[in-house]
């Protein structure tokens, strides 16, 4: 069946949830460690929040939920949901503010769950779109990783942090200003910041 006009088209798998040049052992340590933290504190949300660095992360970002959600079913019997940025949402008509956005799921790995709500022309659509997936998601998961990544402007907190029960910073190690890191974790509510990943 084709793809409806003005939908987006996903790339593949491989091309999404690989991470050519990432060190996988140092990713896959720095998501258990953080991992870890999580499953102590059992959020029912928790929030990505990508540091930019020279070549921002925001829709680079499903390597590192998948990894994390790998860590995550290590630590709990529970079910992990991953929902990647609203720019890389494939599949279908693009919603515009005031609409009601569905969503797609689907079982990336054994007990790992990728929700993808319907294209968004923009941030603010999304946010909206955002909510409604997290609504109607399904019983029994133990988590839910957002990346809100591309959510809102350079240096600044998104609004749909307000969905997340807590937060993780992404963190390019080379390239990433102490500045805009600083910045943005300052803006997180108090006891929501879990701790970092470090990347690159």
């Amino acid at each position: 069946m084709p793809a409806p006009a003005h939908g987006n088209v996903g790339p593949s798998d491989a091309d999404r949830y690989g991470w050519p040049g990432a060190n996988e052992d140092e990713l896959t340590l720095e998501a258990t460690r953080v991992g870890r933290h999580i499953a102590r504190a059992h959020p029912g949300v928790v929030a990505l929040l990508p540091i930019d660095g020279r070549q921002p992360l925001d829709d680079r970002v499903a390597p590192a939920l998948l990894r994390l959600a790998e860590a995550l079913i290590h630590f709990s019997d529970g079910n992990v949901a991953i929902i990647d940025t609203w720019r890389t949402w494939p599949w279908g008509q693009a919603v515009d503010w005031g609409q009601t956005a569905a969503h797609r799921s689907r079982w990336l790995r054994p007990r790992v769950l990728e929700i993808a709500p319907v294209p968004c022309g923009d941030a603010s659509a999304a946010t909206v779109a955002l909510e409604n997936a997290l609504a109607a998601r399904p019983e029994g998961l133990m988590t839910t990783l957002i990346n809100l990544g591309g959510f809102a402007a350079r240096g600044a907190v998104p609004s749909a942090l307000r969905f997340a029960d807590a937060a993780v910073l992404l963190v390019p190690t080379r390239h990433s200003r102490r500045r805009t890191m600083a910045q943005v974790a300052a803006h997180v509510p108090e006891g929501k910041l879990l701790g970092a990943i470090l990347i690159g």
